[in-house]
């Protein structure tokens, strides 16, 4: 769970702080932003997805190289279509850090993991990562585990408990941080030499550290309607709900599924009967689809799933996420709401808001949630001031200065909380007339 997060010179948030503990002995499990367009949400959002690459590009590195040998470089578009795919420090920068900023880029996370406190920090100039630390719980007290710059590397030796491999990992530290970061190498690490050998030469508080941070859930919507991100889910079938092809060994792992969906979406929508895969079997493998059973004019018909609106669509999508948050992982969800109808979103975030373990942070412009039964102290508001400052305020910050009388959302509304769109009138007429 994320107790705090503060950025420097990341994309629009040239400085930005947000406490998700404040007057409280625990992070929240759901956290809702709000903000007009443009304000930095999804940069907000996009700041956990980028915390994840900046520990994948050892292993991007890799892969990179094998697909750049695998296409031979004939195709320069294919060519730099898998470079974007696989960023290495220097994309990010360039894709991350403030336009036209002389000052480094900083991504700091306040972190729980197993009920334990810790602190990431990375630094980055325009070339490469110039400071990185980490502090967690050891012996169980709160300890650095490591602090590197330029100048100096402290290591806390006692997270290594193998003395040899420990050399070994400070000459991969020599060659490669900067480029690299500590938490990349080390991730590199464990996938080459695979996670059993791992386990004897680092401490387990390293290990679970790296877990958390790597398989936080993000969904992020980027430029040109695209989206990415990643889904860290216990439960690999659940990363492909619609359709694929399983070993036969992993029917009962499918009929799990078709369960969970069937209740889900019949109790969202009193036209769905009944949610099902169809399946066949060819050679060692299922290949399976999924359907609905739908009431349409009286008559119950099997509906491809594929051809259900973008809402109902979006929707499967999201349960992987919902999954995750309840079983105790961090996620992150950017515009939520997308193509779904206000109150079913308002249902949907009530009545999981009662089985977040984790925690779930998500960014939405339905202003229903407000009045919803979610705490006050969960929703917050982007705000900006005259030069562009930027705030991300819990609401109840603003309780004191407000008449009790009205409404959180009217307030919301009404601009009193800030973040809302402050546009003036368009003259239609004049536009056309201009054009002709």
């Amino acid at each position: 769970m994320i107790r705090y997060v503060k950025l420097e010179n990341y994309k629009s948030l040239v400085h930005l702080e947000v406490d998700f503990m404040k007057n409280q002995k625990k992070p929240k499990n759901m956290v809702l932003i709000y903000g007009e367009n443009g304000i930095g949400k999804s940069n907000f959002a996009n700041s956990f997805y980028t915390l994840n690459e900046t520990m994948q590009t050892m292993s991007a590195k890799e892969l990179l190289k094998k697909w750049l040998e695998k296409i031979n470089y004939q195709n320069e578009n294919i060519e730099k279509k898998i470079k974007r795919a696989f960023k290495d420090t220097k994309a990010i920068i360039d894709d991350c850090k403030t336009i036209d900023s002389k000052e480094n880029m900083v991504l700091e996370y306040g972190f729980v993991c197993n009920k334990k406190n810790g602190v990431y920090r990375i630094e980055m100039d325009n070339e490469e990562i110039v400071s990185e630390k980490l502090e967690y719980v050891f012996n169980k007290n709160q300890t650095c585990f490591f602090d590197i710059n330029r100048e100096n590397q402290k290591i806390n030796t006692n997270i290594f408990h193998d003395k040899n491999y420990y050399q070994e990992f400070l000459e991969l530290l020599d060659k490669y941080w900067g480029k690299h970061s500590f938490l990349s190498i080390l991730s590199y690490e464990i996938e080459d030499k695979k996670k059993e050998y791992m386990e004897k030469k680092i401490s387990e508080n390293l290990y679970e550290i790296l877990v958390y941070l790597k398989t936080m859930c993000t969904k992020i919507k980027g430029g040109n309607h695209r989206e990415f991100g990643i889904i860290g889910t216990h439960h690999n079938m659940l990363e492909s709900l619609e359709e694929g092809k399983i070993p036969l060994k992993l029917r009962k792992e499918l009929a799990k599924n078709e369960f969970l969906l069937n209740e889900f979406f019949t109790s969202l929508y009193s036209d769905i009967k009944n949610v099902y895969y169809k399946t066949t079997i060819e050679e060692s493998e299922i290949k399976y689809k999924l359907f609905v059973k739908k009431m349409i004019y009286g008559k119950l018909k099997d509906i491809d799933f594929a051809l259900e609106s973008t809402g109902t669509q979006n929707i499967l999508e999201l349960i992987p996420y919902f999954i995750s948050a309840c079983e105790g992982q961090t996620v992150i969800i950017d515009e939520l709401d997308t193509g779904i109808h206000d109150l079913l979103v308002k249902n949907l975030l009530e009545c999981i808001s009662k089985y977040v373990t984790g925690q779930l942070i998500i960014t939405t412009h339905n202003t229903m949630l407000i009045d919803s039964s979610i705490p006050h102290e969960d929703i917050y508001v982007f705000e900006t001031n005259s030069k562009a400052e930027k705030e991300l305020i819990a609401i109840t910050e603003f309780e004191g200065r407000i008449h009790k009388n009205n409404n959180p959302q009217n307030k919301y509304l009404k601009g009193i909380y800030g973040g809302i769109p402050m546009a003036s009138d368009i003259d239609f007429d004049w536009l056309v007339d201009n054009l002709k």
